[in-house]
């Protein structure tokens, strides 16, 4: 009798047990799915980067005419590009750190 509980316990631990890897499964699925979107617009915003660094010559003659014409609002975009990049320095290192975290946490098993 006793003998017969325990491989039912066993069982059933068993049974929790890979019913709690397919629900980890599933929701790494459903989290990659919410963050696709993001990922599109980190992967657009990388390859503009790097088509800026590719060609600093057409930004630089762009930047020059822009300034040209419109002196104000050329230097008030760059105090808000300014402000922006500074919040993006602050914030990233914390971003990158919990990023990498949860993709800790998400792919253990």
């Amino acid at each position: 009798m006793k003998r017969l509980r325990h491989e039912d316990l066993q069982l059933r631990k068993l049974m929790l047990l890979q019913r709690s890897a397919v629900q980890r499964q599933m929701l790494a699925i459903q989290a990659r799915q919410i963050m696709a979107p993001a990922v599109r617009v980190a992967d657009r915003v990388r390859a503009g980067g790097q088509w800026v660094r590719a060609h600093p010559a057409l930004v630089a003659g762009a930047a020059a005419l822009m300034l040209a014409w419109r002196p104000k609002a050329v230097l008030g975009l760059a105090t808000r590009s300014l402000g922006l990049w500074s919040t993006v320095r602050r914030v990233l290192p914390l971003a990158v750190r919990l990023w990498g975290q949860w993709q800790q946490r998400s792919t253990r098993s």
